[in-house]
């Protein structure tokens, strides 16, 4: 009878994890689908997009800079001081303490390469960052500070600057509060496309990563279901419930 109980149990239990997984692998399918249907403009946002060319040395007179011994001089120990340009012109960025990616929280100064001040990206700076770097015909509507969850940029770390533009697109613009890197463009089409992006990686928890609790979750019922799977084929095998039929 206990035997019974547990056979009737762990049927119900493969029914329904055969039934949340092949939700799963519906929505797998389908998000798949729409990925490669979908022009990579569309998920990345990058229909007004334009990458800010990279500082060329040359452009500038070191002579007319302020030396970096008198600029180290005023701030704390530094672990890396490099020349970036904004809007034109040299700056250093100085590291407190080198982060391995972009997104992480950065321990960084800005530093007016002319005058030696510190840079600091307000609202005019992040507007005119963001013009840089769109190609459209719309106009700024709006801009505001963001600080913490950030749904569009679930990784990033640092405060931001959001430029909304007045465009077919609704384009949005993310400027980094900190050293003022683009982080990058969105727009109507990426709101569907992260959505899609959410769904395929069931990042439900804004983690920007596939390796998330619901990932864990669904390996173990896959792993479950499979378990489940494997005992019942022994069973019938065992109790010759497979006719094979040879011709």
């Amino acid at each position: 009878m206990k035997t019974q109980k547990i056979k009737r149990w762990l049927r119900f239990c493969h029914y329904w994890l055969g039934t949340i997984v092949g939700i799963q692998l519906l929505i797998w399918l389908g998000t798949g689908i729409y990925f490669n249907i979908t022009p990579s403009e569309d998920l990345k946002g990058t229909h007004y997009y334009r990458s800010i060319a990279p500082l060329d040395l040359t452009a500038f007179s070191s002579h007319d800079l302020e030396p970096l011994s008198s600029i180290l001089e005023r701030f704390k120990p530094m672990e890396q001081v490099s020349t970036i340009v904004l809007i034109n012109q040299p700056v250093y960025l100085l590291d407190e303490q080198v982060q391995r990616y972009q997104h992480d929280c950065q321990q960084q100064v800005l530093v007016d390469a002319y005058s030696g001040k510190e840079v600091l990206i307000d609202a005019d700076l992040a507007e005119s960052i963001a013009l840089q770097s769109y190609t459209g015909a719309g106009e700024i509507k709006s801009h505001r500070q963001l600080s913490t969850s950030f749904k569009e940029w679930p990784k990033e770390c640092n405060p931001l600057w959001q430029v909304s533009i007045s465009d077919d697109l609704n384009t949005r613009i993310y400027i980094n509060g900190i050293n003022g890197r683009l982080v990058g463009h969105k727009n109507d089409h990426t709101d569907l496309a992260d959505l899609m992006f959410k769904l395929h990686f069931m990042d439900y928890l804004h983690q920007g990563s596939f390796n998330n609790p619901f990932s864990w979750v669904f390996g173990l019922m896959m792993l479950l279901l499979s378990l489940s799977g494997v005992y019942w084929v022994i069973e019938n095998l065992v109790l010759k419930r497979y006719r094979f039929k040879f011709e």
